[in-house]
């Protein structure tokens, strides 16, 4: 039988809390969401942390796979200025992303209850609108956010792309999804039945099901505004 991982104890995580960033220093972290734009929480602070943009338009830059999944990776260092879009950007170390043991179900949903913004009514990521002036950003501000909607999320598709339209806090919210327009049927079908599932998987008991979570993030600049996506969604069951 393959032993879970443990996490430390969660009660002090704050977002944007300090972590390891020295290069070569490593990085134990809870993939939120996978892929290209991937963000995690290093389980040893609850930073989130996301990569540089450079890394994510790269194909060949590393990146996480699988959701809720436990990975370690080095630090690599950079010779790239801040981004205040993205203060929260690491480079990975080529060869260093390694997975690990999954990590016990009642320890992910710890975590994620200590990362979700606890300001629901307040401007989600500093701002009420669908996106921030570039030249407003000094770095001093999360550009991620996790999020618990109201209610069932909507999604759709539509001319502009891909949508998601959420309330949390009882403020209303309409959001691009973060994908090419050829993978927009694809997103949304995806989300759609990742929260149309979340009762399915009360039928295994307390524990079995992770929150249904949003993941919500600053996005690639364009014509000086910095759009608000929607990222992902935490929507799978652990592994045990």
């Amino acid at each position: 039988m393959t032993r879970s991982s443990r996490l430390p104890a969660a009660r002090h995580f704050r977002t944007g809390a300090l972590r390891a960033a020295e290069p070569g220093e490593t990085l134990t972290c809870l993939v939120l969401v996978p892929g290209s734009e991937w963000v995690a929480a290093d389980v040893e602070s609850g930073a989130l942390v996301r990569p540089l943009a450079s890394e994510a338009a790269r194909p060949d830059a590393p990146r996480p796979a699988r959701s809720l999944e436990l990975v370690s990776f080095e630090l690599a260092p950079t010779d790239e200025p801040p981004d205040p879009a993205r203060p929260e950007a690491v480079r990975i170390a080529d060869g260093s992303l390694a997975p690990l043991r999954a990590p016990r179900r009642r320890a992910v949903r710890h975590l994620l209850g200590h990362l979700v913004t606890s300001s629901r009514s307040g401007p989600l990521l500093g701002s009420l609108g669908p996106s921030v002036a570039y030249p407003d950003l000094e770095g001093d501000r999360p550009s991620l956010a996790v999020v618990a909607p109201d209610q069932r999320p909507r999604f759709g598709n539509g001319p502009a792309g891909a949508w998601c339209q959420f309330s949390l806090g009882g403020r209303r919210h309409a959001l691009p999804l973060h994908g090419r327009p050829e993978q927009a049927l694809d997103l949304v079908d995806g989300l759609s039945a990742a929260f149309d599932g979340h009762k399915r998987h009360r039928r295994h008991g307390p524990g079995a099901a992770v929150p249904r979570l949003l993941v919500i993030g600053f996005g690639a600049p364009r014509r000086g505004q910095v759009p608000k996506l929607v990222l992902g969604a935490i929507s799978e069951t652990p592994r045990s």
